[in-house]
């Protein structure tokens, strides 16, 4: 007797273990402003954003050659911190271009962290707690307050995980 339930334990510990490890499968085909544009649908917080020029990042970082698309949306008000970028990366490469995205957050911080003290304080937490998130091969950044990040996350993952 002892010997069936300690065998029906270790086979629900294996089944729970392969439950977990089940990798997350995100579509591949959607297009870098479309997923964008969906975020900010989902945001519904009456902000315009515009989409950022070619270059926009520059002073950080250049775009890496394994990025094959990117769009980057920022608040039209300055005094607005929100930003959103979302890079589509060629296969194998969404940890690297994870790493580069937290290096620009970080150093977006440190060069202006003061600038923003000074005078738009209540802007710096976003910045301070601006997330990155691969999914599949998108890799995105948000700078917002906690309850836009997880919207803006929630949206994109939700439209790459949806099936059509």
């Amino acid at each position: 007797m002892m010997k069936r339930m300690i065998a029906a334990m270790l086979s629900l510990v294996l089944l729970l273990s392969f439950a977990a490890c089940k990798k997350e499968v995100y579509a591949d085909n959607i297009k870098a402003t479309d997923l964008a544009d969906h975020a900010v649908t989902a945001l519904n917080d009456g902000v315009t954003y515009l989409p950022a020029d070619s270059g926009y990042l520059d002073d950080y970082f250049t775009a890496p050659d394994y990025v094959t698309e990117s769009v980057i949306y920022f608040a039209s008000d300055t005094n607005n911190l929100n930003e959103l970028g979302i890079y589509k990366v060629s296969e194998g490469n969404a940890e690297k271009m994870e790493t580069v995205l937290k290096d620009y957050l970080k150093s977006s911080l440190e060069k202006n962290q003061s600038w923003y003290d000074s005078y738009i304080p209540e802007e710096t937490p976003k910045l301070r707690d601006a997330e990155v998130k691969v999914f599949g091969n998108y890799v995105v950044y948000a700078i917002f307050d906690a309850k836009d990040r997880t919207t803006v996350f929630d949206s994109i993952k939700g439209k790459l995980t949806a099936e059509d």
